[in-house]
């Protein structure tokens, strides 16, 4: 039964990953997405969210707009919400223990 069930997580665990990592290919990007962004904020929200930097996928979308992306400040803010988001997971790791 245990094998069954560690089965059927890793099922669930790689059907849930191919949803998410393409929903970012399914719903592009729109104009509003681009314009106006404080690109340290957004990379900031995306780290702390424990997404993988998309500073390549943004600087893609909204290039179809003529927005360039601050790629500098983008990854700062990546790095600072990521370090966030690892010390909160690092805690509730060691709180569980």
């Amino acid at each position: 039964m245990k094998v069954e069930a560690l089965a059927a997580r890793r099922y669930v665990a790689a059907l849930l990953l191919i949803v998410l990592l393409g929903g970012c290919a399914v719903w592009p990007l729109r104009e509003a997405d681009c314009r106006g962004v404080n690109w340290q904020q957004r990379g900031y929200a995306d780290g702390f969210g424990g997404h993988p930097p998309q500073d390549m996928r943004l600087d893609r979308e909204c290039s179809r707009f003529g927005v360039q992306v601050s790629e500098t400040e983008y990854l700062k803010g990546w790095r600072d919400g990521h370090d966030e988001w690892d010390r909160l997971i690092g805690s509730m790791q060691r709180r569980n223990r």
